[in-house]
């Protein structure tokens, strides 16, 4: 037994529900049980865990719930290594399926890295396409399943299985220098003056976004929006945005790096139809093969890190406009302070000539 306990120790000692019996099943005497859950409070989460003023091994409210945490966190552990040894045994794993331009920003790259890490032999073809022809693809057989916005397979609820995975939202970004690049708030008319380069999307954004883009064009059949400048590429879609003025949509994550390098400019605005609600689709007649489930899981498992840093970067997001937010209202305080002592200054003058 170690000197310290930690919380998987914590976890399986918790069952027992009495301090005597699990510092028994550690070979401990309870007073040095106590003394070793009290040094795990202190171990930099900052709440007592377990109530040890009793007899009873009883987490209390912030111990369950990192407890609860702690074995969730754990189960999907064990999961991601059972899933990757069983991938390692694969003897000719392929995958052979579709995406659009926003998912394949998203999880795909790292979860086929660590399934290649997992297993040399594996053999993958991604093709990128939108939506509705991925729809098409999968249902005609040529693609195993497609990870992508699911508008296209929601058509057919009697053709597809759907698993839905994730929701992100979306923002307009420019280049450096464009004219909207300094205003502090913008119109989806304003923002759409110009060009809007994009994949196809879908009718839910189609309905919102068809009034302001004169230029993009409504499919009639499907509902869905086909920009001035539809492209399946983002790498594409970046470079358009970059070396002109038209306006680019992406979720936040896919601009990490260009945001922090100065590439590109997030326009303010927001709207909450504006999100990418993608997961993976596949035929009915035909159950995902074994490589395709464990391709599933690792792709939840990424996702699971992407949303976490999307809400970090989010909040830091609206923290900075908060805080330009006050910086303009202390300016604009000052300048009006600025101004009545001017004006104060002046009477008294005016006054002290009259006399």
């Amino acid at each position: 037994m170690a000197k310290k306990l930690g919380l998987l120790d914590l976890i399986a000692l918790v069952p027992s529900a009495d301090i005597a019996r699990a510092a028994k099943t550690l070979g401990l005497d309870p007073e040095a049980l106590t003394k070793r859950l009290l040094a795990l409070d202190s171990t930099g989460l900052s709440t007592r865990l377990v109530d040890t003023a009793t007899r009873a091994l009883k987490p209390g409210e912030a111990g369950r719930l990192v407890i609860d945490h702690a074995t969730r966190i754990f189960s999907q552990a064990r999961d991601l290594t059972r899933d990757l040894e069983e991938l390692a045994g694969l003897q000719a794993p392929e995958l052979h399926f579709g995406t659009d331009m926003f998912t394949a920003e998203l999880p795909l790259g790292a979860a086929l890295g660590r399934m290649a890490a997992a297993n040399s032999r594996l053999r993958v073809r991604v093709e990128t396409s939108d939506l509705e022809h991925l729809a098409r693809e999968v249902l005609a057989g040529r693609l195993e399943f497609a990870v992508a916005d699911t508008a296209g397979a929601e058509r057919h609820p009697a053709k597809f299985a759907i698993e839905p995975v994730a929701e992100h939202r979306m923002f307009f970004f420019v280049g450096q220098g464009h004219p909207l690049a300094a205003a502090e708030k913008h119109s989806l008319e304003t923002i759409l003056v110009f060009p809007l380069v994009a994949p196809r999307l879908p009718q839910r954004m189609a309905v919102h976004l068809d009034k302001a883009a004169t230029h993009a064009r409504v499919d009639r059949e499907t509902g869905d929006l086909t920009p001035s400048l539809m492209v399946d590429s983002f790498t594409v879609a970046r470079n358009v945005v970059t070396a002109g003025d038209a306006v680019g949509l992406a979720p936040l994550v896919a601009l990490e790096q260009d945001l922090r390098a100065k590439h590109v400019v997030l326009l303010p605005f927001t709207a909450p139809w504006l999100q990418l609600t993608y997961g993976l689709f596949y035929t009915r007649k035909k159950p995902l093969s074994r490589v395709a489930q464990l391709f599933m899981t690792q792709l939840r498992q990424v996702e699971a890190g992407l949303q976490a840093r999307e809400q970090r970067a989010l909040s830091k997001l609206e923290g900075g406009k908060k805080s330009k937010r006050t910086t303009t209202r202390g300016k604009s305080r000052s300048a009006g302070g600025a101004g009545s002592s001017t004006r104060s200054s002046s009477t008294g003058r005016r006054a002290r000539s009259r006399r």
